[in-house]
């Protein structure tokens, strides 16, 4: 006799619990420093942090040992003077440099050379920007247009509840220029989304003046069980650097190459109009 297909309440439901299973001590209890202690005697959080399992990348222990380390790795690189004999100041780097991690997405949606960047902060909020690559910063920008959906977002409450959510491919805004040519910027992360930038409505310069600072997109708050998923999705800022030095050194060797191959076209034209030129000449010389 055949089993009886499950129910998709009761798939939900088995999903739920293997999850929780999974995520099992990945989490300190809440009532275990209180005076009367943990009440629950089969409590599945950890009690103190020996027990805490951070091991799955996927918990949300190991998402936030992951942010505190990135966090006390940037501190003992800008923090430490590394010229001796140079009168330098300790706090060494930007602000971006001290608190966030810098990542990059190169070639958003397939365009080239269309690099936007996330820089995370130490409490998981996410900046979405215009990298320095970006073609725009060439370009004259006349506006920014957000998208309906974007504009329309609402949060609530200390912990901002209510943004819609975002996924890479959604388009945040479209960047207008001068010359006639239009750039689409996209959310290149997973994420809620917190707050947009509405000043670049009003000013769109600070774009490209301060891409970094006031020029920012958007800010999204990603899943916790996600962050490290997101910082493997995307390019370090020392990776973001090699990339593109290795495609400006590919794009101008291919310049070469096409100068070489047009130099190269253009003599073999004259060699044949003489050649054509002697024909002629000795073909009028017999008459």
């Amino acid at each position: 006799m055949s089993s009886l297909p499950s129910s998709p309440g009761h798939v939900v439901k088995k999903r739920r619990v293997e999850r929780r299973e999974r995520l099992c001590k990945s989490a300190i209890c809440k009532h275990f420093d209180k005076p009367g202690g943990c009440p629950f005697p089969n409590c599945k959080f950890a009690h103190g942090r020996a027990e805490v399992n951070d091991k799955d990348p996927h918990s949300v222990a190991a998402q936030r040992k992951l942010i505190r380390e990135q966090a006390i790795h940037r501190a003992e690189e800008q923090f430490q003077t590394r010229d001796e004999g140079a009168v330098t100041s300790k706090r060494r780097g930007t602000m971006i440099e001290r608190y966030y991690t810098e990542m990059f997405s190169c070639d958003t949606m397939g365009k080239p050379m269309e690099d936007q960047y996330v820089h995370m902060h130490s409490n998981r909020l996410c900046v979405v920007g215009v990298a320095e690559s970006h073609p725009v910063m060439q370009e004259e920008l006349v506006s920014v247009e957000f998208s309906r959906n974007v504009l329309e977002n609402h949060v609530t409450g200390k912990k901002k509840k209510g943004g819609c959510f975002m996924l890479p491919n959604t388009m945040i805004c479209v960047l207008k220029c001068k010359s006639g040519r239009d750039f689409k910027l996209y959310s290149c992360i997973r994420g809620s989304l917190i707050e947009v930038n509405k000043r670049l409505q009003t000013e769109p310069e600070l774009l490209k003046q301060k891409h970094q600072s006031d020029g920012y997109l958007i800010i999204i708050q990603p899943k916790k069980v996600e962050v490290a998923e997101i910082q493997e999705s995307l390019l370090s800022k020392d990776e973001y650097k090699q990339f593109r030095a290795i495609s400006k050194a590919n794009a101008e060797l291919i310049e070469k190459a096409a100068e070489i191959a047009s130099a190269e076209a253009v003599t073999l034209e004259e060699e044949k109009q003489e050649f054509r030129g002697c024909t002629n000449g000795e073909a009028d010389s017999t008459y």
